[in-house]
Formats: C-alpha cells, sequence, structure tokens
C-alpha cells in the first residue's frame, strides 16, 4: 500500500528534507507550507497521515490541526508534530489538541521514519484491532492453532509498538509475558489461562500510547507533574481494552500492574487479594524485567541485588506467593538468562558514523568538509541529518545559503518593527535550519533569542541581534567558499 503524507512547514529546507527521507521510503508526499494550504488541501484530498509544523506564520500548527477536525478529510487523520523546541509543555500541548506523536527538528531519517511507520501501524491496530479480536474468535472452533497464532501476532505487533516510544524497554512487553506466563504455570494455570495472560502481559503498558516521549524517555529524575502523566498510562490503557468483549481479561492487566500488596499502589488503591490475581503476577514479572533490564536511569542490576529486593517486597510490594515463585525462577537460572540480551550484530550507531566521517575525511573528493569546518559548521552533525548523503548535504548547504538573504531581511524587518513575535517564529526556524546542516553555533544563538521574543525580553534581542546577523554572514560565506572549490575540483 502507498501511504500519502502530506507535510507542512514554512521552512523550504525542512519541507526538503523530510520529503527525501519519506519519497527515498516509499511514501508519497505533499509538501505545503502554512495551515491554510493544508486546511484547503484536505478539503478535496485524503491522505493518511500529517506532519505538521508547530511554528509558523499564519495559522500556527496548534489552530491548524483544530480547524482540521473541522474539515471533510481531516476529521481522523493522524498529525504528528514537527518542531525545534524542546520543552515538555510544548509536546504536552501538542498531544492535548490531538496529536499522535512528536519529531524534533532537525530531522534525523531513523527516528522521523520509525515515528511514521509506528504511528501508521498504530492508527491500522486501532482501526481494527477489535474487528480482527472478533474474527479470530469465531474462527478458534473450526481452526484453534491458527487463530492463537494469528491473533498474538497482532497483540505482539502492538506491543513492539508500544515498546518503541521507550528507548530503553525495546522487548520489555514480551519478557514480562513470558515471565508472567511461567509463573502462571507453576501456581497451576491450565494452558488455556497461561495464554490469556501472556496475552494481558503483552498489552500490560499499552496506556503509554497516550504518555509523552518526552517523560517516557527523560533520563533524569521526573517532575511530580511528569509523574503523574506516567500515572495515567494505566488507565489510558484499561479504556482501550475494556471494550474487547471476546477477550474481557485483556484490560485487567493493564490497568491494575501498579497496585501493591499493601494498597499504596495507583490507580485505585486496591491491596491484597482486592488485587486481581493476574495483576498481581504481572507485578512481579514486570518489576523483574526492569531491574533486569537496561533503563535510562540504571544497567542492568546483578542477581543478589535482585532477589533482595523481592524479598523485601514481599508484602508491601508484591503478592508473597508470587514473589516466591519468581525468587525461585532465579535461583534455577544459574547463568543468569532471564534479562535484556543485546543483539550480536547489533551496531552502535554513533561509532559507525564517526568512522563514515573520518573515511570521508581522509579521501582528498571531500577535502571540502575540512574548509567547512573552519567556517564554523560540524559537519558530523550536518551529514548526520542529511543521512550521510553527501551530495544531498551539498543541496542544503546550497538551500541554506541561497535562502539566508530572505531569513536575515524577515529578521531585520521584525527586529526594526519590534514584532517579537514574528521575530520568534522567524528565529525558531532559522535555529532548525542552521542545526541541520551542522551550523551549531548559530543554532544556539538563534535558540536564545527565540527563548527572549517567548518571553518579551527585548533588552536582550537589541544587544545580540547584530550578533545573530554576522554569524549568518559568516556561515554563508564558508559555505561558498567551501562549495565554490569543491565544484572547481
Amino acid at each position: 500500500m502507498l501511504f500519502k503524507i502530506a507535510v507542512v512547514d514554512d521552512d523550504i529546507s525542512n519541507l526538503k528534507t523530510v520529503e527525501r527521507i519519506l519519497t527515498s521510503n516509499g511514501y508519497k508526499v505533499t509538501c505545503l507550507t502554512s495551515g491554510e494550504e493544508i486546511l484547503s488541501f484536505v478539503e478535496t484530498n485524503k491522505v493518511d497521515l500529517i506532519l505538521l509544523d508547530v511554528h509558523m506564520i499564519g495559522m500556527d500548527g496548534f489552530e491548524t490541526i483544530k480547524e482540521l477536525r473541522m474539515v471533510r478529510y481531516g476529521r481522523d487523520v493522524p498529525v504528528i508534530f514537527l518542531t525545534a523546541d524542546d520543552d515538555i509543555e510544548t509536546e504536552t500541548k501538542a498531544l492535548t489538541v490531538g496529536a499522535m506523536d512528536f519529531v524534533t527538528k532537525p530531522v534525523i531519517d531513523n527516528v522521523l521514519l520509525l515515528r511514521v511507520r509506528n504511528t501508521l501501524e498504530l492508527i491500522r491496530l486501532q482501526s481494527n484491532l477489535k474487528t480482527e479480536v472478533r474474527r479470530k474468535t469465531n474462527e478458534v472452533f473450526q481452526e484453534h492453532e491458527k487463530y492463537k497464532r494469528l491473533s498474538i501476532q497482532v497483540v505482539q505487533t502492538l506491543a513492539g509498538t508500544i515498546d518503541a516510544k521507550d528507548n530503553y524497554t525495546r522487548g520489555h512487553s514480551s519478557r514480562v509475558a513470558k515471565y508472567s506466563m511461567e509463573i502462571a504455570r507453576r501456581y497451576g494455570y491450565t494452558p488455556k489461562e497461561q495464554e490469556e495472560i501472556y496475552m494481558m502481559g503483552l498489552l500490560h503498558d499499552v496506556g503509554k500510547i497516550g504518555i509523552p516521549d518526552a517523560v517516557i524517555n527523560k533520563p533524569s529524575r521526573l517532575t511530580n507533574d511528569e509523574f503523574d502523566l506516567i500515572k495515567k498510562h494505566p488507565v489510558v490503557g484499561f479504556d482501550i481494552l475494556k471494550n474487547i468483549s471476546e477477550l474481557p481479561k485483556l484490560a485487567v492487566g493493564a490497568r491494575w500492574h501498579h497496585e501493591r500488596y499493601d494498597g499504596s499502589g495507583y490507580p485505585d488503591g486496591l491491596a491484597g487479594n482486592d488485587i486481581p490475581e493476574e495483576a498481581r503476577i504481572i507485578t512481579v514479572a514486570d518489576a523483574y524485567d526492569a531491574m533486569s533490564s537496561n533503563r535510562s536511569y540504571h544497567d542492568i542490576f546483578a542477581q543478589q541485588y535482585i532477589k533482595r529486593e523481592l524479598e523485601q517486597g514481599k508484602n508491601t510490594q508484591f503478592d508473597p506467593v508470587f514473589a516466591d515463585i519468581m525468587l525461585k525462577m532465579i535461583d534455577e537460572d544459574k547463568e543468569y538468562r532471564m534479562r535484556e540480551h543485546t543483539e550480536s550484530e547489533h551496531i552502535d550507531n554513533e561509532t559507525n558514523q564517526i568512522q563514515h566521517i573520518e573515511k570521508l575525511r581522509n579521501d582528498n573528493k571531500f577535502s571540502f568538509l575540512q574548509m567547512l569546518e573552519t567556517g564554523g559548521i560540524d559537519t558530523a552533525v550536518g551529514l548526520k541529518y542529511c543521512m550521510n548523503d553527501v551530495e544531498f548535504y551539498l543541496e542544503m548547504l546550497n538551500d541554506f545559503s541561497t535562502n539566508s538573504g530572505d531569513r536575515k531581511n524577515n529578521l531585520c524587518s521584525c527586529f526594526e518593527s519590534k514584532d517579537w513575535d514574528k521575530y520568534r517564529i522567524y528565529v525558531h526556524s532559522l535555529k532548525s535550519a542552521s542545526k541541520t546542516i551542522g551550523a551549531v553555533s548559530l543554532s544556539n544563538q538563534a535558540k536564545h533569542l527565540e527563548d527572549a521574543a517567548k518571553h518579551s525580553e527585548e533588552e536582550y534581542i537589541l544587544k545580540k541581534h547584530d550578533d545573530l546577523i554576522a554569524s549568518l554572514n559568516g556561515i554563508v560565506g564558508g559555505i561558498l567558499m567551501a562549495t565554490a572549490t569543491y565544484n572547481n575540483k
């Protein structure tokens, strides 16, 4: 199926980058430059997904998405926001107004493709899951084994999409499902009951669909507001799964896997045997995998440490019966196989990228890279955002220098009229575009001025505007010199 994607951004360089990434991976792309254009476009055209810039002249992304929901072909189309903002408030607001996901600029090809694929797959699964489960249930009387395999595949795909939101929980849902099923088997569950708890384990974190990525992947301590967001995912998951009448217990693990045996958990504060038995099993399995996996805030813990935590958590966090079964499983796991494993073929992307850049630098044909760096450009950053495609990088450098005149005119016009709201939008665009080509220092200057404009810090803008324009001129001069040298070879 050829998916149709509309990309809306008032910066031509950003449009070109996103268009190239998507078209080279088989998507049909329509590029538009304003909220007004996308509203007009979806009056008569259907698209599968919209990538929408937040900060634009005229209608911004938040206004646009609200209007989209009143347009014929815009009511149900999923939206991913694009922006160079790096604050949780923007992402939270984006999700609140109905965005499915959030991609920061400059865009990294693998990140963009992952978010696009996951969103399209998630929409497909959300629309088809209930129908799929009902259809498979009807087939169970004739083809039980076929139903079992296919329905598990559907749920596994959804679980994989959930895990992909978190950089540190790849495979988490699958491992929790396996540990839960083994605990249930040892406790005496029938094969059918074991299958049910396996499915429940796969989908116990489905509510994370509604939590901002920046919160899920935050490496430092969460604020109280951020933790409150995290604590909503059990109820969100329950609401997603509760209407699947063919498998009513799916929602049990999602809602109550963060309850504690002593009643101090969430969302309902249940205690002891009031917590559904399957949820008590999943709680133990979930906690074990959290300790035996790499997370943003810790590495894999030693088995002895995990055993001590499980022992201490009996009767407070954990049902003692199921904690004891897990402890028995740990004792039998002499080689510590029950943990997250790194695939042997995994290659460190950062190391690979550095090696690629060094190869280019050692090639005389690409000596222009050193000239760019002399002019203040970090070519490793620029090539990363241009998919390590040198010719495309040259094209983006050329676009940046060609468009620099308009950027300066717009910034200076707003500066002279002291229109700080428009100044903020133009400097925001410069922040993203300059980072895309590796002009990191210029991008940082633009970011500081964007923050100043956002908070009406006029004195700072008056002091730093000329420095920004001078830096922009310097970067453009370096680009022109380096590309001229390259083209003459």
